[in-house]
């Protein structure tokens, strides 16, 4: 079957049944090791871990192996119902990262893998960065990846990403709208449960946009870094870490 004869899905339904198949490589393990070195040379030390945008709770579950009690909360209904399934221990809640209104305080904060890309509205970023802040301990930390203009419209302009993973055969393709400043991606999956294509959409965000908007919804010592070298980011850079505290 086509990918034009396949049916559509809204961004992250269908796409949760073969979420873990196609990014089976990502290295969840090493970004939570990465994260919790670079918290503790900061003098950071907590417990408790809200997981935004957890997906189906991969990442997570890496935290919840040192020790931390971890909520993992997603807009996506599909995503968290695969989180649940996968994982009975773990607690898992739909929840949108601009809305969040959890009624409980966390030492950590982190949103992975492009989770914050995916708010393209004016004024979305800001108005999780908020929330996030609400939701934080005093000293508590926020960290998260971003795509920058530079990783988004050099790595996603007219590409191509397939594959097989397992049974699924997947091809994303890729575009990058210099009018809009949004890259797009036509996520079409073909497996035994048949075939879908989702249409999604990402914003970038660049450093000068990440430190004002931080800066202003309760954050301070905000730092953009690089994986794995920790380096200070550069404009030129395709994707930045972000570490922010919030007062303590």
């Amino acid at each position: 079957m086509s990918a034009a004869k396949a049916r559509r899905a809204a961004p992250f339904t269908a796409l949760a049944d073969v979420y873990d198949e196609i990014m089976q490589d990502v290295p969840y393990r090493e970004w939570c090791e990465f994260v919790l070195a670079q918290l503790s040379e900061r003098g950071w030390s907590g417990a408790r871990l809200l997981d935004l945008g957890c997906g189906t709770g991969r990442a997570g579950e890496e935290y919840r192996a040192h020790g931390m009690e971890v909520l993992g909360v997603d807009a996506s209904r599909e995503m968290i119902r695969m989180a649940r399934a996968r994982d009975p221990r773990g607690r898992y809640l739909q929840a949108d990262a601009r809305a969040l209104a959890l009624g409980e305080s966390f030492d950590l904060v982190v949103a992975v893998f492009d989770t914050l890309n995916n708010l393209t509205g004016d004024g979305e970023l800001a108005r999780a960065c908020e929330r996030v802040a609400a939701h934080l301990a005093p000293g508590g930390a926020f960290v998260f990846d971003v795509n920058t203009s530079v990783g988004l419209r050099s790595l996603w302009e007219d590409g191509v990403a397939e594959g097989w993973a397992g049974d699924v055969y997947y091809r994303w393709e890729h575009t990058w709208d210099p009018r809009t400043q949004r890259a797009r991606v036509a996520a079409y999956c073909r497996g035994p449960r048949g075939a879908f294509v989702e249409h999604h959409e990402e914003r970038p965000f660049d450093l000068a946009e990440l430190h004002d908007t931080l800066s202003a919804h309760g954050f301070e010592r905000v730092e953009t870094i690089t994986y794995p070298s920790a380096r200070p980011a550069r404009r030129d850079d395709p994707r930045v870490w972000v570490i922010a505290r919030r007062a303590a």
